[in-house]
């Protein structure tokens, strides 16, 4: 049964409504967890402490994993502010090209750069959206479509393999996820939906949400992904709405149970 979190309006909180919720989970993790929230883009002054302590936790037993890493993965929020769009989306190509090919790649890597079938053209989905997005919310549209904005972190040819059996389609490969711990990529999609010309609601989907080394990291990034996207289509930010699938407390990634009571107290 699925189980909505909708009473704190921020990320942080949310975030340790759903960790605290599945401290008493057993095995610790759950399916189908639902947060709803209103106001994703605001931090107050007495939540930074725990973004620290997680990202204190996050690096001690992983020092090429942070809070910030996280969230570039979803949206590289320190290009954009450098060089704005359209540079962001030349600046995180030259990033991505020079680090090599990891697999899989980034989440903000796939919603920016996408081969055509036939590999002659390449094609920019976060943009498209924008596109679409913008002229649908000018009021110089004849007819506003609220619905129409899909953004797909996976690719069906990179990702759907005719030799995999069983497993989630077409999210999982076989060819490029098969060694990894977390068997990436967990975030299956994202929907953007134009509110009254006015606002920008978005939704994301988790097939696997690991909130100890991911989720709240998973968390800021798309709040700064709805934001870069609003702020460029011209209208307010909405809701963010994250739909964890299966949800698991992952508490050895920070040392264990009682390093984990201890940040969620």
């Amino acid at each position: 049964m699925a189980k909505l979190f909708d009473q704190s309006e921020r990320i942080v909180p949310t975030w340790l409504e759903v960790s605290r919720h599945l401290l008493n989970c057993p095995q610790k993790e759950a399916q189908n967890l639902v947060l709803e929230i209103s106001n994703p883009t605001f931090v107050t002054a007495a939540e930074r402490p725990v973004l620290i302590a997680v990202d204190k936790a996050i690096r001690a037993h992983n020092p090429n994993l942070s809070l910030a890493t996280v969230m570039a993965t979803i949206f590289p929020q320190h290009l954009y502010n450098k060089y704005g769009r359209p540079g962001l989306y030349d600046a995180h190509r030259k990033v991505i090209d020079r680090a090599g090919k990891n697999g899989w790649g980034t989440y903000a890597g796939r919603m920016m750069r996408r081969q055509s079938k036939d590999g002659k053209e390449e094609i920019n989905p976060l943009e498209t959206i924008i596109q679409k997005l913008s002229k649908n919310a000018s009021t110089e549209a004849k007819q506003s479509f609220s619905s129409t904005y899909e953004l797909g972190t996976t690719d069906i040819e990179e990702d759907f393999q005719d030799v995999e059996v069983g497993a989630e389609l077409p999210i999982y490969s076989a060819a490029c996820d098969a060694n990894r711990p977390y068997g990436g990529p967990c975030l299956s999609h994202i929907s953007f939906k134009l509110v009254g010309r006015t606002t920008l609601n978005m939704t994301a989907i988790y097939r696997s949400h690991y909130y100890c080394t991911r989720a709240l990291g998973n968390l800021l990034g798309l709040s700064q992904l709805l934001s870069f996207v609003a702020k460029e289509t011209g209208v307010n930010v909405g809701t963010l709405t994250c739909v964890s699938t299966h949800a698991k407390l992952d508490t050895s990634a920070w040392g264990g149970m009682a390093a984990a009571k201890t940040i969620l107290a």
